[in-house]
């Protein structure tokens, strides 16, 4: 299967550039995007994150989601 077009190493690195900012910034109004960055990273690259690290990751920026909803 052919990767689409859009999808090369210089895509994702923008992407992971765009993902690191929203984190860093802690704008948590982008974190779903985030999450869903890392679920399709996962999907393509298993290998790049341990499964681990990711799922910390992962449960982090929905525990801060889900806090500063209830906060707000």
């Amino acid at each position: 299967m052919a990767a689409p077009p859009g999808a090369g190493p210089a895509a994702l690195r923008l992407a992971a550039a765009a993902s690191w900012q929203v984190v860093r910034g802690r704008r948590v109004e982008h974190f779903p995007r985030v999450l869903e960055f890392l679920r399709s990273l996962r999907a393509a690259a298993p290998g790049l994150v341990r499964y681990r690290h990711h799922e910390r990751l992962c449960m982090g920026l929905k525990a801060k989601s889900a806090l500063l909803l209830i906060q707000g």
